[in-house]
């Protein structure tokens, strides 16, 4: 053993170039045993106050390398998670800043909608009383109908009631026009309250339809009733003849004014003045004019339906046969020729041929009365 390094024998048969081989790796063996690795110890001191002992603390060279890379691991964990935080942190900020975008213009939306919601509901309500003012109205038309029925003689009405209601029906409406005063508490309606109006309305208003249509029937069926009421009336002999309505001799029996005896009056006398006009009481044509001793001047029209009417005693007349006259035109002037007492207009209506009271007939003083 040399320096505490065992010889390794040599062989028995051995040559001197391999003694020296043997000797140079003997030699690399003690080298490499010195530098043997041995493991490493650190001393950590802890150094209390000065009335306190050392603490001493022995740790492998292994353990503060494993330490030190904990603790860098643990650093770059820090520093990642801090980059991740302040990453995360920025998408935040962004996020909040496009949510309060996102807010306000949801916002912005909501009370658009809601003033867009508040203004339907006011249509709405103002839809309900427009259907509200168009019953109404439609009531007033039909009301207006039924009034010109009667005026027109269509139905049993008295017109002078008819002229009354709507007089009435006018002065309402006026009243209403002027009248501005409006009040009550406020009691807000629900969106439910707003859909219930909403349906009414729109069924009013189909009803109101509905009427509309049948009213527009009803109108154009009196329209043509109308327009043949104004056509027969035309030709009916309902215009008084003269200016006055002082009847001197009616018709039907009566005294004779010249014999004394019972005799039959064929029509009424009228006593108006000498020239006063006289009026053709209904449209059509003049089928005579002449003069007699009876009759004196006189004029026969012909209406319609087998009626004439016949105007004697005339002073003059102003019209020829042949002519087309209208109700209220002046065809003579009053006189007193013929078998006549004084002047005074002697006024028959006849029916297919044979005279009639001309009484019932007479309604209206004017042309524009009837």
């Amino acid at each position: 053993m040399t320096n505490g390094v065992q010889d390794f024998p040599l062989p028995k048969s051995t040559t001197t170039g391999d003694t020296e081989a043997l000797r140079k790796f003997n030699v690399t063996k003690v080298n490499w045993m010195k530098f043997k690795w041995k493991p490493k110890k650190m001393t950590l001191v802890i150094i209390p106050d000065a009335n306190q002992s050392v603490v001493r603390f022995r740790v492998s060279h292994l353990f503060a390398y494993l330490a030190g890379a904990g603790l860098t691991l643990l650093l770059l964990m820090s520093v990642f998670i801090y980059v991740l935080h302040a990453h995360t942190l920025k998408q935040t900020i962004a996020l909040q800043s496009k949510l309060s975008g996102a807010n306000q213009q949801w916002s912005a939306t909501v009370t658009s909608k809601d003033a867009a919601i508040e203004q339907l509901q006011s249509e709405v309500i103002q839809l309900s009383q427009q259907a509200e003012q168009m019953k109404s109205q439609l009531e007033e038309v039909k009301k207006l109908e039924s009034d010109l029925k009667t005026i027109a003689g269509l139905d049993n009405d008295a017109t002078g009631k008819a002229l009354a209601s709507a007089a009435t029906d006018k002065k309402a409406a006026e009243d209403a026009a002027t009248s501005t005063g409006v009040g009550g508490s406020p009691y807000p309606v629900s969106q439910d309250d707003i859909l219930k109006l909403g349906e009414m309305t729109s069924a009013s208003l189909t009803a109101i339809g509905g009427e509309v249509a049948e009213l527009q029937v009803n109108l154009t069926a009196t329209k043509q009733k109308v327009a043949e009421k104004q056509a027969q009336l035309r030709i009916t002999p309902t215009l008084w003849p003269t200016m006055t309505k002082v009847v001197t001799s009616p018709f039907g029996y009566r005294s004779d004014p010249f014999t004394k005896i019972p005799s039959f009056h064929s029509g009424i006398d009228f006593g108006a003045h000498e020239n006063d006009p006289v009026f053709a009481t209904a449209a059509g044509t003049v089928v005579s004019t002449g003069k007699d001793i009876y009759h004196g001047n006189n004029i026969v029209i012909e209406h319609s339906k087998g009626l004439r009417t016949w105007y004697m005693h005339l002073n003059k007349i102003l019209v020829n046969r042949g002519d087309t006259v209208e109700k209220g035109d002046t065809i003579g002037l009053v006189g007193s020729t013929g078998r006549s007492t004084g002047a005074h207009l002697h006024y028959e209506v006849l029916k297919n041929g044979e005279s009639i009271d001309p009484k019932p007939y007479l309604k209206a003083m004017r042309k524009d009365d009837n």
